[in-house]
């Protein structure tokens, strides 16, 4: 895996962090130091996981753990660094799937509810209910209301990855947050935007093929690191990605034969 700094460096880079009160714009390089291990725990999570839960929602949960290792890490225990921090991003990530159960058992009964409540109103009003009179009946203020609909809306768990406020008021994650400021920082309609034409790019690819692509077009991997990650040959991964490619540009041709007829 790629790394942005040498062994030699990044031995530097610790001494002076510990040293110095691990100021934030060392742990922030410390923490791009690490991303790859983030991103090949992802991929390897992303096979046993169900298909509606991406690659990039995984490494998202999976930097939270990043960023708790490099803040928590003690090297007088004698862990080395790396076995520690996976252990906080494997730990991180499944905190992030129970949230999702969780959330999806609260989005399942509040559906079944509104269902149940509309269908008194329709049959006392005499009209289909408007979506403040089934808040009203369910006892919800508006906004609650409007984010489980909207939840609900979605149609699958995947989405309630996103960052969502709990009944407390409180955000899940981690103490402190990512505080990283960056003036350099993209757009963040760029990185929708990559995501929209990510998802229709891998439209149709199953779990592997989705991978292969993601991992060495976005992630920027060797056909031999991938096959490190997805436990296959070097040989077998060119193979996926040379059919991928090939069907693809079939797809692209008949899309764009549509748009002219």
């Amino acid at each position: 895996m790629k790394t942005t700094a040498s062994n030699k460096d990044v031995t530097a880079l610790w001494t002076k962090y510990l040293s110095s009160g691990h100021p934030v714009e060392l742990r922030n390089e410390l923490i791009e130091h690490y991303r790859p291990v983030v991103h090949m725990m992802a991929a390897r999570l992303a096979q046993k996981l169900p298909a509606q839960i991406s690659y990039d929602e995984i490494c998202s949960a999976g930097y939270d753990g990043l960023l708790e290792a490099v803040q928590a890490y003690d090297p007088s225990h004698k862990a080395k660094f790396e076995t520690f921090c996976q252990q906080r991003i494997h730990g991180a990530v499944m905190d992030w799937l129970r949230t999702l159960d969780g959330q999806s058992r609260t989005v399942r009964s509040f559906e079944k509810q509104r269902m149940h409540k509309k269908e008194l109103l329709d049959s006392s009003l005499g009209r289909p209910p408007t979506e403040d009179e089934i808040a009203k009946k369910m006892g919800m203020t508006r906004d609650r209301y409007s984010e489980l609909s909207r939840l609900s809306r979605l149609g699958h768990e995947v989405h309630l990855s996103a960052v969502q406020n709990d009944d407390d008021g409180q955000h899940r994650g981690s103490p402190g947050g990512w505080d990283i400021a960056d003036k350099h920082a993209a757009d963040p309609s760029q990185r929708v935007t990559r995501q929209l034409l990510t998802d229709y790019i891998t439209k149709g690819l199953n779990h592997e093929e989705r991978l292969v692509l993601v991992l060495y077009y976005t992630e920027g991997l060797t056909m031999a690191e991938i096959g490190l990650v997805l436990d296959l040959s070097e040989s077998r991964v060119s193979q996926i990605h040379k059919d991928v490619i090939a069907r693809l540009r079939r797809r692209f041709h008949e899309d764009a034969a549509e748009l002219v007829a």
